[in-house]
């Protein structure tokens, strides 16, 4: 595409072409044609005087000759022979210097022809015929008086050559004055091509002015417009046709301009209008994969207190998350440390290449297999401290760009604040639930660290569970994660339990088992009324803690209770709890039994599958017995 600012560096050059062409034209070519054409002119008149010079000395001559017709040598008197030699000398020095003017003329013929480069080729042709004509004619007569004798020369030959001069210098001023008129033609045919091509270049100028001013500016003016009004649209816009460099990058501004602008709206929009995150977050990606073209989103926060990254939401357009929610790692094992230290924005154009230089790097491997080649990274800070990571992943590697940066930076910038409060909500009510769970458990003078030692071995059920990739059993990291922070909730149904029967030293009478089994009941209505308050961050919320809260008693054949429920009716969160709930509880002392050995517990477990446990989580459990046996152990039930 063509510039302007080209378009006006070659106007430019094209008027000085013409200006200097004006200036050679006007002070060199002009007065230099009309200089020689006056030399011709001279030359013409000089000529026809030497011709005139000639005539006297040449009748002289002849009557000289007239006179001595007949007679001998001796007859002719010395008069006669002096006028004769005196007029033969006067003529050879005239045709002497009619030659040199000749030739003089026939060199600014030359340089005439070469001033206006040989175009009038035709008339010159035929005047240096003439010119050739007439000076044969001279040098004719110059060579027939040369040593001739008053006796000898041919006077009659002379005089006929003579006139031959005279017709030739006749046509020669002929030629001349047609070859002045075409001088003449072509300095006027000149000045008015200058004269049109100046007004053909000003028409052009005022038509990119025209349109400039008609066209672009009234594009850019109701691009002003519909920003003041907040319309985003480009399809608003009047319709662009850019015909120079300079209006497409203008419309190309504008329209990038627009369109980040138009997607700052939507996002907008999407914070006011929806209001659980899940729901902001999936929508964003719609957005977000549209005006940037990523393939993944996800979002980590950081755990100071553990010194960890946490996965917590994960949006894709392609198959399998293998690096999900729930997906923990340490700020020591991960480059992504001196991103909460520097709090800069950065882009990985080839995590592939990463890969190689990271072997262990479990993040990068995970990413990997999913099919990402390339990221970008985006703190999201607030107050002076990184809170949280934003994750744009792409199938493409080098695929990022700094104007993709810019876009995802705005992005983080709209969604920080609603991700900040979603978040530290959740572990604010989190460390809450697990404070009031241990406050319950103070309680209960029978449990001592049950809590903290079933937490642990829930979650090595939970994690055998995703590893093991049953189809009846699909989980993901953030089950895990969730099971993690949720299954201390289970007891806290206790709290409404009255001390007397929940302190009771020995076993509890019908009437009162009745009331302890209603602690899964008042649990779960507490986790019910909490998460009906906290959906705005989460429709999640404390679904599992309600959940583990009132059916971590339910049984797999279905005499367990609040409500009876059989076999995969009840919640995979609480049956995993479940089995860690009761092996714990063999495997503790109470004031009615003493403690099972860790392999007398395992095989009571055993027995349980099918009937109190979900068998397949009993398989589950049976193959990580070395993970429960080293939880087992190292607790020694004094965590």
């Amino acid at each position: 595409m063509t510039s302007l600012k080209k378009i006006f560096r070659m106007s430019l050059a094209v008027i000085a072409v013409f200006i200097c062409f004006s200036l050679y034209i006007n002070f060199y070519f002009v007065p230099e044609a009309q200089d020689y054409m006056s030399r011709l002119e001279d030359h013409l008149d000089v000529m026809s005087v030497g011709r005139l010079e000639m005539d006297l000395p040449i009748r002289v001559m002849d009557n000289v000759l007239t006179q001595v017709k007949g007679k001998s040598q001796e007859e002719i008197s010395d008069k006669l022979v002096a006028a004769y030699d005196e007029k033969r000398d006067i003529l050879l020095a005239n045709t002497q210097l009619l030659l040199d003017d000749l030739m003089a003329f026939e060199a600014d013929v030359n340089r005439v022809d070469s001033l206006s480069m040989n175009i009038h080729s035709e008339v010159s042709g035929q005047l240096k015929d003439q010119l050739e004509e007439a000076t044969y004619s001279v040098q004719r007569i110059n060579t027939l008086i040369q040593g001739s004798t008053i006796m000898g020369t041919p006077i009659d030959e002379i005089s006929t050559h003579y006139e031959t001069l005279g017709n030739q210098i006749d046509l020669i001023r002929g030629s001349v004055k047609t070859y002045k008129g075409s001088f003449t033609k072509d300095i006027g045919n000149i000045i008015r091509v200058i004269f049109f091509v100046f007004l053909a270049f000003i028409f052009m100028s005022g038509y990119i002015l025209t349109r400039i001013v008609r066209g672009d500016l009234s594009y850019i003016l109701k691009v002003f417009s519909n920003i003041e009004r907040h319309e985003y649209d480009t399809k608003q816009l009047p319709k662009a046709s850019p015909k120079f460099e300079e209006e497409f990058r203008i419309v190309n501004y504008v329209e990038k301009m627009m369109n980040e602008q138009h997607f700052s709206t939507q996002v907008k929009e999407v914070l006011m209008t929806h209001y659980i995150v899940e729901d902001v977050i999936e929508k964003l990606f719609e957005i977000v994969e549209k005006q940037i073209g990523v393939d993944r989103v996800g979002i980590a926060f950081v755990d100071y207190e553990s010194q960890k990254f946490i996965a917590e939401y994960g949006v894709l357009n392609y198959g399998k998350v293998l690096l999900g929610p729930g997906f923990e790692i340490g700020f020591d094992r991960t480059t992504l440390k001196s991103v909460i230290e520097d709090k800069r924005a950065r882009i990985t154009p080839n995590l592939e290449e990463e890969l190689a230089k990271r072997p262990k790097s479990p993040a990068l491997r995970l990413l990997h297999e999913e099919g990402i080649h390339s990221n970008m990274i985006l703190p999201m800070t607030m107050g002076e401290a990184v809170f949280g990571i934003v994750f744009f992943s792409s199938k493409e590697a080098n695929y990022f760009t700094e104007d993709h940066l810019r876009i995802a930076e705005k992005i983080i910038y709209e969604i920080s604040g609603l991700l900040n409060r979603a978040y530290f909500t959740k572990v604010i009510f989190s460390k809450i639930t697990n404070s009031f769970s241990e406050l319950v458990e103070n309680k209960d003078a029978e449990t001592g660290d049950h809590v903290k030692r079933m937490v642990r071995y829930s979650v090595a059920i939970a994690e055998g569970v995703r590893k093991a990739e049953h189809p009846d059993y699909l989980v993901n990291r953030r089950f895990v994660l969730e099971i993690e922070r949720n299954a201390s909730a289970h007891d806290i149904g206790k709290v409404g339990i009255p001390d007397a029967i929940l302190k009771k030293p020995g076993k509890l009478g019908p009437s009162e088992w009745e009331v302890m089994k209603t602690h899964t009941t008042i649990g779960a209505g507490i986790f019910t009324e909490l998460r009906e308050g906290l959906r705005v961050f989460d429709p999640e919320f404390y679904r599992f803690a309600e959940e583990i809260a009132r059916s971590h008693h339910e049984r797999w054949d279905g005499t367990g209770y609040p409500d009876g429920l059989v076999g995969m009716d009840i919640p995979l969160s609480a049956r995993i709890v479940a089995l860690a709930d009761v092996f714990d509880a063999l495997t503790s002392p109470r004031v009615y039994k003493a403690a099972y050995s860790f392999e007398a517990s395992v095989e009571m477990i055993k027995e349980s599958a099918g009937t109190h446990l979900d068998p397949f989580l009993v398989d589950i459990f049976i193959d990580h017995l070395d993970e429960i046996w080293e939880i087992y152990n190292h607790s020694n039930h004094n965590i």
